[in-house]
């Protein structure tokens, strides 16, 4: 039996943030999430630019489905966006696809994967510091944000210097585990998906499980994550507790 593709997808997106009836504006074409295979080329090349231009590179990671990812793409397209976007930064967005394994693009600037969409990253072109890594997460519910915080946060990060979070052995080889662990939930995450996509009504249930537990996962990862290099920031000689997450129902 196959259904209509909205119609099974749209308590999963309601479910991830993702999908709403909420109209957005109408959105300029470079904000649009668009698959290429190259687009490791595109970030090098965009960060090449920004840095000749004495522009911030913005890295922007998300998906047409995604309600956030499009929300943030309407708002970059308002006339206020686009003065401070066009001068202060050279941008660049990936298709991240359904869940593709891309984690190769955020580890270039030194973190460690993307955990939801829409993942925004705000580089110093010149050294490939993160500037944004404490508050990234904000981002991942990008329409929800007011847009006074676009305006603040666009026309001010970057213009004083952002100490870096520092990490240990100990937290790179926690999050290195548990990055892997988030990968084989997107790597079972996405056959299911194809399926639902192509109308198999059968495996809707399992998908909606499925990626719940996943998303879970992933939003838990990240928070953890930042809170331990945060601590470690505050006191360098702090004893951390390593979170230990159970494993995946279908593991």
């Amino acid at each position: 039996m196959k259904l209509g593709i909205g119609f099974i997808l749209l308590p999963l997106m309601l479910l991830m943030g993702c999908q709403s009836t909420t109209h957005h504006g109408e959105v300029l074409p470079q904000y649009t999430f668009i698959a290429h295979d190259n687009d490791m080329k595109r970030v090098t090349s965009a960060q090449s630019t920004a840095q000749a231009n004495g522009k911030l590179l913005l890295v922007v990671m998300g998906a047409q489905w995604c309600h956030d990812s499009r929300g943030l793409a309407a708002k970059f397209s308002t006339n206020q966006m686009q003065t401070i976007l066009s001068d202060r930064f050279e941008s660049v967005f990936i298709d991240v696809g359904y869940f593709d394994d891309l984690h190769y693009l955020p580890q270039k600037y030194a973190y460690p994967a993307y955990f939801g969409t829409p993942t925004v990253m705000v580089i110093n072109p010149e050294t490939s510091q993160l500037l944004n890594e404490v508050n990234l997460s904000k981002w991942q519910s990008a329409d929800s944000v007011p847009m006074d915080d676009y305006l603040a946060f666009f026309s001010s990060i970057g213009s004083q210097p952002v100490a870096p979070l520092h990490s240990s052995a100990e937290i790179d080889q926690f999050t290195e585990k548990n990055v892997a662990k988030m990968k084989q939930g997107f790597d079972h995450l996405r056959p299911i998906w194809a399926a639902v996509r192509e109308g198999s009504v059968d495996k809707s249930d399992e998908l909606q499980a499925v990626a719940t537990e996943v998303w879970q996962f992933r939003t838990q990862l990240q928070k953890d994550i930042v809170a331990m290099k945060l601590k470690l920031a505050e006191d360098p000689a702090a004893k951390l507790n390593l979170p230990d997450y159970a494993l995946f129902s279908w593991q």
